[in-house]
């Protein structure tokens, strides 16, 4: 290590047991499970048929329509728990701060939704009829990108595909 400090100064989420931290928190408090049969797609051919899906998820208080329309679903939500952190972190970006300070976000998979969509346009329509916005609008590092744009960070946007470990790689990035 180089002596250098990671500070974690603002928090956000969206989980299967709430969309805020305060809400998530409560529910953990409370034993709240996520898990709850899946109503957005047919089941009965699968041996399991429950998952720990995000619930009445609103974008609206974070991204206009047409902003959200570009992104799939899992982009919303790390947009809205990005920002979410950075309201709660209290930064304020400057023109002199601007350049040292990057976004960098984890997941281990996303855009799954917007595939699967492309995928039957591809089989019913062709490939002309694939929207310019697919590959911007479902991979990872999107939400560090358009995190970065909303607040004007100058310094590295990354996005860690890790899986499990991607928050701590994420701290072992900031550290460098």
């Amino acid at each position: 290590m180089n002596g250098r400090r990671v500070v974690v100064t603002g928090l956000g989420m969206v989980s299967p047991v709430g969309n805020t931290v305060a809400d998530t928190w409560a529910s953990i408090l409370a034993g709240k499970s996520g898990a709850a049969t899946i109503d957005r797609f047919d089941v009965s051919a699968f041996a399991t048929q429950f998952s720990c899906s995000v619930k009445d998820f609103d974008i609206a208080g974070y991204l206009t329509p047409k902003e959200a329309r570009k992104l799939d679903v899992f982009v919303q939500y790390g947009m809205a728990a990005g920002i979410q952190a950075v309201q709660d972190s209290g930064l304020e970006v400057t023109e002199e701060n601007a350049p040292r300070i990057g976004c960098s976000i984890g997941s281990g998979i996303g855009g799954i939704g917007q595939i699967e969509k492309n995928a039957e346009i591809l089989r019913n329509g062709g490939p002309r009829k694939i929207s310019p916005f697919f590959v911007p609008g479902s991979i990872i590092n999107m939400i560090s990108g358009n995190l970065s744009v909303k607040y004007n960070f100058q310094g590295p946007s990354l996005a860690m595909v890790t899986a499990c470990t991607s928050g701590t790689h994420n701290i072992g990035i900031g550290a460098r």
